[in-house]
């Protein structure tokens, strides 16, 4: 049963998540690439290229179940795509985020201008710049 999508970039990580029959499923872009059974968590790491770079991404994905409910957490390369109480990370610790070139969703916005001010138009982003 689908329990958790999340885009990376253009491709597509999923979790699929059976709470009775104690079996997780991990699929990219539609195919499956980690399969376990457990009874508390487990933990699937998987390795698929990358376009842009030539090299491999490593994920590891966490699926936790407790008191709390279930948990899912997600890491490519070590820097955290979808986090969880146990990977503590706050504001201040941001630079374990992924930093996307241009466009950063994981810091503060910029201040606010005063409405008097004319408006700045940015010129030093493309296209490329909007694809994480």
């Amino acid at each position: 049963m689908l329990k958790v999508s999340l885009p990376v970039g253009k491709d597509l990580l999923e979790v699929h998540h059976n709470m009775w029959t104690g079996k997780d499923q991990v699929f990219w872009n539609g195919a499956s690439v980690s399969q376990k059974r457990r009874f508390f968590g487990s933990t699937h790491v998987f390795r698929v290229p990358n376009g842009l770079t030539g090299r491999e991404d490593v994920f590891r994905v966490k699926v936790g179940m407790g008191f709390n409910g279930t948990t899912y957490g997600v890491k490519r390369n070590e820097r955290v795509l979808l986090g969880t109480w146990t990977d503590q990370l706050t504001h201040s610790s941001r630079g374990q985020m992924p930093e996307a070139p241009g466009l950063d969703l994981n810091n503060a916005p910029p201040p606010r201008q005063r409405p008097d001010a004319e408006p700045v138009p940015r010129q030093d982003w493309s296209d490329e710049d909007l694809i994480i």
